[in-house]
């Protein structure tokens, strides 16, 4: 970015926007009110009905579309190579739709089904998901996405789908052309914009292959070469050779003595997935919160606002989904803060 103006735009609505961020103290105290007092806080209240899953639903929706109005809000003085980043970004909820109806179609679910799993977005979102629901198999899928925007991620998802019908390979496929066409479009900012917007990304994908590859190897008993295949390109930390090194350790506990201490702060990590990945989502915020207010670049700092706002938005969502379904409130609080229990 280099208009002046455009500048101060972004930075005067991120000044405004930034108080709507609610922070781990706030997310903890809505989590430990009664129901009532829950939806009056969070908003719940608005969306009447007695069925419970019905207003969970068009809760989630009305969340979803704040953050999207937020980022349409963020978007109108952009252009070229920075618009183009954020539309990426905002995309990610059409690659959801994408895994959703890609699952429902191996699960062989009724078209009603899967399509009480789709988001409902905006016009600058545009797939036709119609005409993919009508759709009888996922290389019928595969190929009808190859008409959209999404020709590149439908290509290489369909070629591997075809060699080897796995989901779990076909669900990877997605996050890694999804993550390389996002990293294609930094590649083509100005230089200060891209080193700052590479850095936030590089540690998305590390949080995102280190967890996966954890879980494909030790969970899902993967070899190594096929964990590496799996992985995405354009990590700060892990590029292919360092996490070559530790996939091929025998055990979870000896593949995190292999971490690097840029990655661990020479801390020792849990030996749990979840509560690494809870551990790597935490820094990824703490960065994303210090990029947010000091990085040089605003476009940086939007993205990082995105980011945190969405981790928000997905926490409220998941404690009012708790809290209508019962969860106790230890447990609620265990499941939206794994760390502090482990160390409790």
């Amino acid at each position: 970015m280099s208009r002046l103006t455009d500048q101060a735009y972004l930075r005067t609505r991120l000044a405004i926007m930034s108080a709507n961020l609610m922070g781990k103290d706030r997310l903890d105290a809505l989590a430990e009110l009664p129901l009532d007092e829950l939806e009056t806080a969070s908003g719940l209240d608005a969306i009447s009905g007695s069925n419970q899953a019905a207003r969970l639903a068009a809760f989630e929706r009305a969340l979803t579309q704040t953050w999207l109005d937020e980022l349409s809000a963020l978007l109108r003085p952009l252009g070229g190579p920075a618009r183009r980043l954020l539309m990426q970004w905002a995309s990610r909820y059409e690659l959801l739709n994408i895994k959703a109806l890609v699952r429902g179609k191996i699960g062989q679910l009724p078209n009603e089904e899967i399509e009480r799993s789709l988001f409902r977005l905006p016009g600058f979102l545009s797939l036709n998901h119609d005409d993919l629901l009508n759709t009888d198999s996922v290389p019928e899928l595969l190929r009808h996405l190859q008409k959209t925007r999404y020709q590149r991620i439908a290509t290489q998802a369909l070629r591997r789908y075809e060699e080897r019908p796995d989901p779990f390979l076909l669900d990877a496929t997605l996050d890694q052309q999804f993550y390389g066409e996002l990293i294609d479009r930094a590649q083509q900012l100005a230089s200060t914009d891209r080193e700052e917007i590479l850095n936030l990304i590089g540690r998305i994908v590390d949080r995102h292959n280190l967890v996966w590859s954890l879980r494909y190897r030790f969970n899902y008993g993967l070899q190594p070469s096929e964990v590496l295949y799996l992985a995405i390109d354009g990590g700060r930390v892990l590029n292919r050779a360092v996490l070559q090194q530790i996939l091929n350790a025998d055990t979870l506990a000896e593949a995190l003595k292999r971490l690097p201490d840029s990655m661990t702060g020479k801390r020792q990590m849990p030996e749990q997935i979840t509560l690494i990945e809870a551990t790597l989502r935490s820094d990824l915020l703490l960065y994303a919160r210090r990029a947010m207010r000091a990085s040089p670049s605003v476009l940086t700092s939007v993205l990082a606002y995105l980011v945190i706002r969405h981790s928000e938005i997905t926490a409220l969502y998941a404690i009012a989904h708790a809290r209508i379904h019962g969860l106790d409130g230890q447990l609620l609080k265990e499941a939206l803060d794994p760390l502090h229990e482990a160390a409790a």
